[in-house]
């Protein structure tokens, strides 16, 4: 009998192909509760100020400008948000491995660069944020460019803006032309106190 009445029971509604996301009021509670840090406010007056086709490129160039060797790699910012990040990298001669595919090194750099990108758009302003573990994996041989997507739970994103120090395992995918994942890759960021630094940095 309860199977039956279960088999009534009105489905979730699902998005349909072209409807926007938009965010629960209850997430969008929680972040305004947060200030923006410099990252992010400089992020948001330049998406202000560049039509919506240019944000890519105001993304890169911010990026690119703040982290050199991601510059010289090649990394293209297609997202950058507080909730989540994309970045692109082309498979270039000068950063392929000996089979032509792209080289180890480069798409641990994309990786490392999205989920550095989205912990640096929270970490408030009297913090730094710090790699502190990398472990990658290669699964498969890399198909052509990839693109890598970055995201922070919502406990984490309160944990980040909360604690005065701590850590995170930020969720990362590798996606490559094939539509495979080349790489698994954990990493682990963390944010200190910037006075806390400088005394370790004095002794």
């Amino acid at each position: 009998k309860d199977i039956e009445q279960h088999q009534f029971l009105p489905r979730k509604a699902q998005p349909k192909a072209n409807q926007k996301y938009t965010l629960p009021r209850e997430k969008k509670e929680t972040m305004s509760r947060y200030k923006l840090n410099k990252m992010a406010s400089i992020v948001q007056k330049m998406e202000n100020y560049l039509p919506k086709t240019f944000h890519p490129l105001g993304y890169s160039l911010l990026f690119n400008n703040m982290v050199k060797l991601a510059g010289t790699a090649g990394i293209k910012v297609n997202k950058m948000s507080r909730q989540e990040v994309e970045v692109y990298l082309k498979n270039r001669k000068s950063i392929q491995n000996h089979i032509g595919g792209l080289h180890a090194c480069s798409m641990a750099l994309a990786a490392e660069s999205a989920t550095g990108i989205v912990v640096g758009m929270n970490v408030p302003d009297t913090h730094i944020p710090l790699i502190k573990s990398m472990n990658v994996d290669f699964v498969k041989r890399c198909q052509g460019d990839i693109r890598v997507k970055a995201s922070l739970s919502d406990e984490d994103f309160v944990r980040i803006h909360e604690e005065d120090r701590g850590d995170v395992t930020v969720q990362v995918h590798v996606e490559d032309e094939s539509g495979n994942e080349p790489i698994k890759a954990e990493m682990i960021w963390a944010w200190v106190n910037k006075n806390r630094a400088r005394q370790k940095k004095d002794n």
